[in-house]
């Protein structure tokens, strides 16, 4: 083999090592998902704008859990009967009941939001002792369970997360947040 044979061979290894080494380094940052909010076709373009808005809010909350929150599907239902809202975690989905004041549409997405995180964040359990802890509950209650919705260490939360975001005292007269609930979940966050 000549000399120059030789050195297009390691150039060309030289190159094949260099594109490898970049794939690689770019595979951790392609693998999760930027967090983002998806509409089906078909979404109103006020409930979009709305929830866009809603769902930055969310995210200054957050900073902290932005690596797992990947990408959320909000579809608006112009039947759902019984409910404002509700959230599907197989399907990272949030069905919002439509047509709403504003106000219940932005409450009711951020509740929601709450749930989403609640599932989609593997180290959201490490926060569920201590918030149990700052509401005053036993370390062994029932994390998705309560003798009523108010009492549910779930809903207590997605209502502490309302009250950061939304920077509103809670809706629900019967629902009580303790101070140090609150700073509990905005210290998780990482947000102000």
């Amino acid at each position: 083999m000549s000399t120059s044979q030789r050195l297009t061979q390691r150039k060309s290894g030289l190159f094949r090592l260099l594109a490898v080494g970049l794939a690689l380094a770019l595979i951790p940052s392609c693998g999760t998902p930027s967090p983002s909010l998806e509409f089906p076709e078909g979404t109103p373009a006020d409930l979009q704008t709305l929830s866009q808005d809603v769902w930055e809010e969310f995210l200054t909350v957050f900073p902290n859990q932005s690596d797992c929150m990947g990408v959320v599907t909000l579809e608006g239902d112009w039947n759902l009967e019984g409910s404002r809202a509700f959230y599907l975690p197989g399907q990272a989905k949030v069905v919002l009941k439509i047509p709403a004041t504003a106000g219940h549409l932005r409450h009711s997405l951020v509740h929601e939001l709450a749930h989403h995180v609640e599932h989609a964040c593997p180290d959201h359990a490490q926060l569920r002792a201590a918030f149990l802890a700052a509401q005053n509950l036993s370390a062994d209650t029932p994390w998705f369970e309560g003798p009523s919705w108010e009492e549910t260490p779930s809903e207590q939360y997605a209502e502490t997360v309302v009250r950061l975001v939304l920077d509103r005292p809670v809706w629900n007269y019967r629902l009580s947040l303790t101070p140090e609930a609150v700073a509990t979940v905005r210290d998780w966050g990482g947000g102000p």
